[in-house]
């Protein structure tokens, strides 16, 4: 998702990457966005593209080398009926279809920021598609409209808002697009945009009356219903006499939010999905390495939020950093630096184990009873008397 995770990929070194200050290094087998429709597991890296075969296994790759793109850098990914789009750093938009790929540049004209670059490459973190036909994709501070008749509009961010780097896109049953920003000052937060409407900021800061107070929005998804979800870092009291940022899922139900505390402010989701009964997984951020100046990722727990009841799954295996989650089914899927860690029966294991670089990775055949607090922290001593978390039930003391 991000501009500063360029892969330098080196024939006779294949897993040195870039290391970029806030961001970790990629590696050959980090995945940035996963996919999938009802055959195939979609696995987006920098370098490529890996389309799994849900039934054989069968692996197809698309990369720079095979032609198929025309830059590194590969942030996003959508599908369409016969169709995978795919988003690259430098405004490059792939389209993949029948094993054929046809690449168009996308730019945006940033107007009054005459002091930055006034013509770039957008750097697309996001694709989306609404009910009419157009294509929506997003970077850095703008958004890209490509109407069906192949006509284009750009828009800036509001000028305050400049800076900001879009780090997630979902669309509604309404055709409204939902955007997570980071970046400029204490970041965007949530902004929404409807084709041939405006650029709304939702979580605005320097508004009046804002629905919420955020200092940052990453993770999104739609639910069942239709409704809104995103993972928030804001301002909220917990206790009487008490006020401090918070990590929260706020649902949105299209009158009103509603937030949930799901632990502290650092403990942002960076990436969530809803499965077929409704509940929530989502990646936490980790804390910030300033040894390496890293921040703004996951390194787990797995975590599913149903009904108020926060449930983590911990593996011990080395994935590095997380990207991305997706859930197919009974199973749910992790983007990681070393491939994708699969959560299914109770357990974790790789999609492929020889792609993470390791023959016979150790996996969790059952999952330990750990006990949380209503606030859905891990306790590391025996639990005294009172209501806790366990095994995603409550339990008395």
């Amino acid at each position: 998702m991000r501009k500063q995770l360029v892969l330098i990929l080196l024939m006779a070194c294949p897993f040195i990457g870039l290391q970029a200050t806030h961001f970790p290094a990629l590696t050959t087998h980090s995945v940035k966005c996963l996919a999938h429709d009802a055959t195939n597991i979609y696995v987006l890296r920098p370098d490529g593209l890996e389309i799994v075969n849900k039934t054989t296994g069968k692996k197809t790759v698309y990369s720079k080398e095979s032609g198929h793109f025309e830059q590194l850098g590969l942030n996003a990914i959508a599908l369409r009926p016969d169709t995978i789009w795919v988003g690259s750093n430098y405004g490059m938009l792939t389209s993949i279809s029948d094993g054929h790929a046809n690449t168009t540049e996308h730019i945006c004209n940033h107007g009054s920021y005459a002091s930055y670059e006034l013509m770039s490459p957008i750097g697309i973190n996001g694709i989306v598609f609404d009910s009419k036909g157009n294509v929506v994709i997003g970077g850095d501070n703008c958004i890209s409209v490509i109407y069906p008749s192949g006509e284009e509009m750009s828009l800036s961010f509001p000028d305050l808002h400049y800076g900001n780097e879009i780090w997630q896109m979902v669309i509604d049953p309404n055709d409204d697009i939902w955007i997570s920003s980071t970046g400029a000052n204490a970041g965007n937060g949530l902004i929404k945009y409807h084709v041939g409407g405006e650029i709304q900021v939702i979580s605005d800061p320097n508004s009046q009356n804002p629905p919420f107070h955020s200092s940052k929005v990453k993770g999104m998804t739609i639910d069942n219903d239709g409704h809104l979800w995103i993972g928030s870092n804001h301002k909220d009291s917990i206790d009487v006499g008490k006020t401090e940022y918070r990590a929260k899922l706020l649902r949105y139900d299209g009158n009103e939010f509603t937030s949930y505390d799901i632990g502290p402010y650092v403990e942002v989701p960076i990436s969530m999905m809803c499965d077929n009964h409704g509940c929530i997984w989502y990646l936490p951020t980790a804390p910030a390495d300033y040894t390496l100046g890293i921040s703004e990722y996951s390194k787990g727990p797995l975590c599913c939020f149903d009904h108020g009841v926060i449930t983590r799954y911990e593996w011990d295996v080395e994935t590095g950093y997380c990207y991305c989650v997706d859930v197919d089914g009974d199973s749910v899927y992790i983007g990681t630096d070393n491939g994708v860690l699969v959560f299914s029966d109770g357990s974790f294991h790789w999609l492929c184990d020889t792609e993470a670089g390791v023959s016979e990775p150790t996996v969790n055949k059952s999952m330990s009873s750990q006990t949380f607090d209503l606030q859905g922290r891990r306790l590391n001593t025996e639990p005294k008397h009172g209501v806790y978390i366990q095994n995603g039930k409550k339990v008395m003391r």
